[in-house]
């Protein structure tokens, strides 16, 4: 078992879950909606579509903070909004998840690394709507100076958590998730936190936004208006894109022999994070793949693992045509001489919760954990032709029970990055 410097157990557990998203609000539900492929798409009720090109996306209107931070006062609620409320929420979601109490933790050896790609985005347009139509000169008052800030979400959660340790917000699109529990990961095993918490919110559904990823020249949002549950069609030939969804995920990631010590409940191992700049093209992955398979041998390598141990291969799945080709791409390279029924599944749950950019691969991590623990995979829904060069193994049929001992979360992200998180399943 390897070993830190300063004799410590560098192993490094996922222990808790903790869900805010569309009707999904603990890891009961999470795990319900992916599992039997339950998508949360619907059409958009928080601002007419008549004369707006996307309709669909993954609202999150039954939210009620109350329920899951009884002991906020109002006093402070009534200035925080819903990034910071449903990030709140769901860190205490995933303290409840893996059995820890207020008051369990040394606050000093706790951190928090959040991810987000347009933090506070949602509360500039409040309050600039605000300030337009109805004069109110208020929006702007001293608490404006720390609820605009994209960090604010994540301050305000470790104040009410009393985490006191390292605390920061990352930004890097779809990769930051990843990035976060990088981070997370590279503290406990360097000796420097005992728990860490990897965050992920977004909340992105405005139309200023939308319209930027529906123009016509670069369109990369699906323009479903029919049925918005089958919106997000990953890998198949007829795919249009991806459409939106909002929400918070947090995990608790701690040190194994912590862990085990206290009888916790372990939904995977991280065996290794693996984050890269292509320095390509800026919107988009290198079409021919071959970096893409250069960083995932990478990552094997650093993680001890052999191709023929990967068992699922959770992508980043976003139903754009090149994201889609040039993922798959990367894994005809990975196994290229290899028959295809040696090649390990590739998955996407873009299509369950939409797109949550830089919660996505939080949520894919939380996604992968729970499928190696329950070692049941999960579907990709919605794909019935697949693309010709996408015709991999996706788990299309529905949920399938498997052996699942290794996996790996991708994600990519505009901006030329790409970044890579391995798995195994609990066996101590």
């Amino acid at each position: 078992m390897e070993k830190t410097k300063n004799g410590k157990n560098s192993r490094v557990v996922v222990t808790g879950i903790g869900v805010i998203l569309p009707n999904t609000f603990s890891t009961g539900d999470f795990w319900t909606n992916i599992s039997e492929g339950k998508s949360q798409l619907d059409f958009i009720t928080r601002f007419p579509t008549d004369n707006f090109p996307i309709k669909v996306a993954g609202e999150m209107n039954t939210f009620d903070w109350r329920k899951h931070l009884p002991d906020l006062s109002d006093k402070y609620a009534k200035n925080y909004n819903t990034e910071t409320l449903a990030l709140m929420s769901a860190m205490e979601e995933a303290n409840k998840d893996a059995g820890i109490k207020r008051g369990d933790l040394e606050p000093s050896r706790v951190g928090f690394i959040d991810s987000s790609s347009r933090a506070s985005l949602s509360w500039w347009d409040f309050a600039w709507r605000k300030y337009l139509e109805e004069k109110d000169h208020n929006v702007f008052d001293r608490y404006s100076v720390l609820t605009s800030m994209a960090s604010n979400p994540t301050n305000l959660t470790a104040i009410n958590a009393n985490i006191q340790g390292f605390v920061t917000t990352v930004s890097a699109a779809c990769v930051g998730g990843h990035h976060a529990i990088s981070l997370c990961y590279q503290a406990i095993r360097k000796g420097r936190a005992e728990v860490m918490y990897a965050g992920g919110h977004e909340f992105p559904l405005l139309q200023p936004l939308m319209l930027m990823y529906s123009d016509p020249l670069s369109r990369v949002m699906s323009l479903e208006k029919d049925n918005p549950k089958r919106g997000i069609r990953p890998y198949d030939k007829t795919r249009d894109g991806f459409l939106l969804g909002e929400g918070a995920v947090v995990l608790v990631l701690e040190r194994l022999d912590r862990a085990l010590q206290r009888g916790a409940r372990i939904y995977s191992e991280i065996l290794g994070t693996y984050s890269y700049n292509e320095a390509d093209h800026a919107m988009r992955m290198d079409l021919t793949g071959k970096k893409a398979a250069n960083g995932l041998k990478h990552l094997m390598k650093i993680s001890n693992l052999r191709l023929g141990d990967i068992d699922y291969f959770c992508g980043h799945g976003t139903a754009t045509h090149n994201n889609d080709l040039a993922e798959s791409r990367a894994i005809s390279l990975l196994y290229e001489g290899r028959p295809k029924f040696h090649w390990g599944p590739v998955g996407s749950i873009k299509p369950i919760f939409g797109h949550t950019f830089g919660a996505a691969g939080i949520i894919n991590v939380a996604a992968t954990s729970l499928m190696l623990k329950n070692q049941i995979l999960c579907p990709t829904i919605n794909l019935e032709t697949p693309d010709p060069e996408c015709d991999h193994d996706h788990i299309a049929e529905g949920q399938r029970k498997a052996k699942v001992r290794h996996a790996i979360s991708m994600a990519f992200a505009i901006g030329s990055q790409s970044s890579f998180v391995s798995m195994a399943a609990p066996e101590f």
